[in-house]
C-alpha cells in the first residue's frame, strides 16, 4: 500500500474502515460469546492487513483491551469506530 518512501495513500480511511468492519465480521463469525484478550487483538490485526504501511494506523484505530471483554461487544466497537470515520 505504502509507496517507495513509506507514505500511505490518502484513501487509507477508506482501507482501515473496511479493515474494522471485517475484523467485527469475523469476531460476530467466530466464537462471538468468548473473550478477546490483548493477543488476540494483535493477531486479528495482523491477520486483517498484511500490509505493512497499514498495520500502524490500524492499530491506532482499534482500541486497547483492558479486563475482559466479550469479542461480540468488541465487534461492536470496532463497527461504532467505523461508522465515524
Amino acid at each position: 500500500m505504502a509507496d517507495q518512501y513509506g507514505r500511505v495513500p490518502a484513501r487509507s480511511g477508506a482501507l482501515v474502515t473496511q479493515m474494522l468492519t471485517e475484523m467485527a465480521d469475523k469476531l460476530e463469525r467466530v466464537r462471538p460469546d468468548e473473550p478477546i484478550t490483548t493477543i488476540g487483538r494483535t493477531a486479528l490485526l495482523q491477520a486483517t492487513t498484511l500490509d505493512p504501511a497499514l498495520l500502524p494506523l490500524l492499530r491506532e484505530a482499534t482500541p486497547d483491551i483492558t479486563g475482559q471483554v466479550i469479542r461480540r461487544e468488541y465487534a461492536a466497537q470496532l463497527r461504532q469506530i467505523a461508522g465515524q470515520q
